[in-house]
């Protein structure tokens, strides 16, 4: 029992030392503003025929892959990832730089440096980006990304959906384009020798786009829909920005502990379900009661004087312990959920976990109910931890 009291207070630390740690901010991030639009059914015909020829390639070109296929959803984590194989399924993956040169039949959900989607690549249904530097050579369904620099020199069959500081369409957008962006570049002829599947840039549909001033399009026949211009407000480049490093930070501190846990002390996980589950009323009282106590304490103490680092300490430990205490829930509540989908390999209950994460962190941010749902779901974490380390009663009866 003291073991994993111990281990617990063994995790409490690290965490605190990985919070504490600096930020990385990426420099010069550019706002995202979205305009609604209708779709837009009929397209070029050149550019269909372009998008055709494409296909044709990245499907001839990936016969030798036939071989080699992943016919399961992929979670990697690495320094430098390529994939080269086929994947019948949907692809997660946190890198430094990543490479896709074949056939991904999902989405793709990417953290990375760099993203390059090379000619062969073809992302059956949608991409998620968040990285420096994204260049498209091949082929995406819908995008969705925010960026430094995006470079678009294949096709993307529908929606692009953008908030970068630069901009270069070089290819083909099948539909809309919702762009934020502080520069924007059409390209009107490609040079000999570049992976583009056009010899200019096309939006098939609609093009929003905020910026500080003005695109310069080469001509109209570049835009088939309507182009709709807003002008970008600078403060909301911070904003964007602070979402942004909230919603890494809240899923990456998930992510941390639950791995520091699985280490470390295994059995709090399967605690945190249980008590979660059908405990619920003791996490309940614990999670409200622990604040109130402590601050009594604190006061108390720290009006004795004599034990007023005392006080600092505790002071420091509950602040620590609400920090932590949404990812806490959060991972009790994926454990539930995987237990409920029967999801066994740790590989899998990972990306459930980054799903469950991403899906809280959009709930608390509902304007009202949100700041309501993040107090419910620091006390229920809270009493998961307090539950945990207090020892439970024992029983005298004979």
């Amino acid at each position: 029992m003291l073991k994993n009291k111990l281990k617990i207070i063994a995790l409490l630390i690290i965490v605190s030392l990985c919070l504490i740690m600096p930020n990385v901010r990426a420099e010069n991030e550019t706002p995202g503003q979205t305009t609604e639009n209708p779709d837009i059914e009929t397209a070029n015909e050149a550019s269909n025929s372009d998008a055709d020829n494409t296909t044709e390639n990245v499907e001839s070109g990936s016969e030798s892959s036939l071989n080699n296929i992943k016919k399961e959803d992929i979670y990697i984590i690495d320094n430098d990832v390529t994939i080269d194989y086929i994947v019948d399924g949907n692809l997660f993956i946190i890198a430094n730089n990543v490479t896709i040169n074949s056939q991904i039949g999902g989405d793709a959900f990417i953290i990375a440096k760099t993203i390059n989607i090379e000619t062969q690549g073809y992302i059956f249904s949608n991409l998620f980006a968040y990285t420096e530097d994204l260049t498209i050579s091949g082929i995406v369904y819908d995008l969705f990304t925010s960026a430094q620099n995006v470079t678009i020199n294949g096709y993307i069959y529908r929606d692009i959906r953008v908030s970068t500081n630069n901009l270069n369409i070089n290819g083909i957008i099948g539909r809309n384009a919702f762009v934020s962006a502080s520069n924007i570049q059409f390209a009107e002829t490609s040079s000999e020798g570049e992976s583009t599947i056009s010899n200019r840039a096309i939006i098939n549909g609609n093009f929003n786009y905020s910026s500080p001033q003005e695109v310069s399009i080469p001509s109209r026949e570049a835009v088939g829909g309507n182009i709709n211009f807003n002008s970008m407000p600078k403060y909301d480049n911070n904003i964007i920005q602070e979402y942004i490093l909230s919603f890494g930070k809240f899923v990456i501190t998930a992510i941390i502990i639950w791995l520091l846990c699985l280490w470390l002390t295994p059995k709090f996980l399967k605690n945190a379900h249980e008590l979660l589950s059908k405990k619920l009323l003791p996490v309940i009282g614990y999670g409200i009661l622990t604040p109130i106590i402590i601050t009594i304490a604190f006061i108390v103490l720290f009006l004795l004087g004599i034990t007023s680092k005392v006080a600092l300490l505790g002071l420091g430990l509950l602040l620590l312990l609400i920090a932590i205490s949404a990812s806490i829930f959060v991972i009790a509540i994926n454990l539930i959920l995987c237990e409920k989908l029967k999801i066994e390999k740790i590989i899998q209950t990972f990306g459930m976990l980054i799903i469950s994460s991403t899906v809280i962190w959009l709930l608390t941010l509902i304007p009202y109910v949100g700041i309501f749902l993040k107090l419910i779901f620091s006390i229920l974490g809270l009493g998961i931890i307090i539950k945990n380390i207090i020892p439970p009663k024992k029983n005298n009866n004979a």
